[in-house]
């Protein structure tokens, strides 16, 4: 390079140069000797650049190693009713393979009118469900549990008898931390152990509270509520839920429980049970004529247990059974009887008439506190029930008959008039309480109530209830 550059100033001195190099500017003349010598310069470019490339690569090899890096877990203390998320996935038993579920945290329940704040809990899989509930006034929810929703409740006084006093189709309202409401109705009362977990299955749209308990051998208090969309879209020709009272439509039928009454102590009632009957009333409101052989009449207690109609019971019932077909119109007045345990432990009972033909059924709520089996053995018989002279009271004359072998005690709180929820004021009776009906024993009573403000009532009496109609 320098032999080169030696070469090029030694060019003769005062050598006239040509017209095109007269022409050339300073920089063009610098740089001639070098383009001159293209194979010299090739090389440094190419070193250059091959040293920016080196520069390039080991940066991201340098930036690459800081990225895939893995942190070292800093440990932190796990609060499992703090678990909180918005959005998860959820893998359920589906023939189409796993789905993903986007779901909005529960945050408060209210049951029967109270509301509880929401905490998650995590249930280990295959382990008992032993929520640990922080006081009264929270429910935690089973973390993850999206189609059926599961809580657990403290097991206090206050919310025992809330959970006790619920009638089927009541609503329990969750809402969700958008501010959305989800609305079920209750299905189902019963107690369960501890290690039975089908509670906790994800099969239909629903909500199941648990009241804990502390004794693992305790059966545990447990309500179902069944998704209240589903009702209202079926209402019609699926299911319908009434009370006591109330007309139900099943199809072209309309039918309405008006009474019930028990029997016990007869010679065909067997020993250690107890008759139960249904007075109802089925109007055909149709169009076709319904055969009374496609109905099917079951009684259902709070654990479950279905009672089948008892053509025995049925035939000591105030009215003969159903038979034979209803014509377009005709209105037919009858009796369904069902035999039951004397003992038996049910708030609600539930009558449930269902087409065989088509599967359509209908609910009718009865109240079934648990009973003293003196009162079960107890008939009572409605003579007169006539609106005051002012119009503003209601008259009530009857008559008990105790079938029992032990003495019958009846109190206040044995007798009440209720119409579309409300609690009638009882005046007077007669007499006074409380009534002492002795072992094979018959009283008279008169009982006045405040008049009711609509047509019907219905007036309940120990373990036997009647409607009352034309009240204006």
């Amino acid at each position: 390079m320098n032999q080169e550059i030696q070469d090029v100033s030694q060019e003769p001195r005062g050598e006239i140069p040509g017209p095109e190099e007269t022409q050339e500017t300073g920089w063009q003349a610098r740089l001639r000797p070098l383009l001159s010598n293209q194979p010299a310069l090739i090389v440094v470019i190419i070193a250059t650049v091959g040293s920016l490339a080196l520069l390039c690569l080991f940066a991201y090899l340098l930036t690459r190693s800081d990225e895939e890096t893995e942190p070292t877990p800093t440990p932190s203390e796990i609060i499992e009713s703090e678990v909180d998320t918005d959005i998860f996935e959820y893998v359920a038993v589906s023939d189409s393979g796993a789905i993903s579920v986007t779901m909005e945290t529960p945050i408060f329940i209210r049951i029967g009118g109270e509301e509880f704040t929401v905490q998650a809990e995590v249930v280990p899989e295959d382990e008992p469900w032993d929520p640990e509930v922080p006081n009264e006034t929270t429910a935690i929810w089973v973390y993850g549990s999206v189609i059926n929703y599961i809580f657990g409740l403290d097991n206090t006084k206050d919310n025992k008898e809330l959970l006790e006093s619920m009638a089927l189709g009541d609503e329990i309202v969750l809402t969700s931390r958008s501010g959305a409401s989800t609305t079920f109705t209750l299905s189902s009362r019963q107690s369960l152990s501890r290690a039975n977990r089908d509670t906790l299955a994800q099969r239909s749209p629903a909500v199941t509270i648990i009241l804990d308990s502390d004794d693992p051998e305790e059966l545990r208090l447990t309500v179902k509520g069944r998704y209240a969309a589903s009702d209202l879209k079926n209402v019609s020709v699926n299911e319908q839920v009434v009370e006591l009272g109330e007309t139900a439509q099943l199809e072209g039928l309309q039918i309405t429980a008006n009474s019930v009454s028990y029997q016990a102590g007869r010679v065909e009632v067997p020993n250690g049970f107890m008759f139960y009957t249904v007075d109802y009333q089925a109007q055909n409101v149709g169009v076709a004529r319904v055969d009374s052989g496609q109905l099917n009449m079951v009684l259902i207690d709070d654990l479950g247990n279905q009672y089948a109609l008892n053509p025995i019971a049925s035939q000591l019932g105030n009215y003969p059974m159903l038979s034979g077909t209803l014509e377009p119109g005709e209105t037919s007045i009858a009796t369904a009887g069902y035999q039951i345990p004397l003992g038996l432990n049910s708030r609600f009972l539930r009558w449930q008439v269902s087409r065989l033909d088509s599967g359509s059924q209908i609910q009718v709520n009865i109240p079934f506190a648990e009973q003293q089996a003196a009162a079960q053995q107890a008939n009572t018989q409605i003579q007169e029930a006539n609106i005051s002279e002012d119009g503003s009271s209601l008259i009530i004359v009857g008559q008990i008959t105790n079938f029992g072998e032990q003495e019958l005690i009846v109190d206040v709180g044995d007798l009440s008039l209720t119409s579309q929820g409300t609690v009638f004021l009882m005046l007077s009776v007669n007499p006074s309480f409380p009534w002492r009906v002795g072992a094979g024993q018959t009283i008279q009573f008169l009982v006045t109530f405040q008049r009711p403000l609509a047509d019907t009532a219905v007036f309940t009496v120990l373990n036997q209830s009647f409607q009352l109609t034309g009240l204006r």
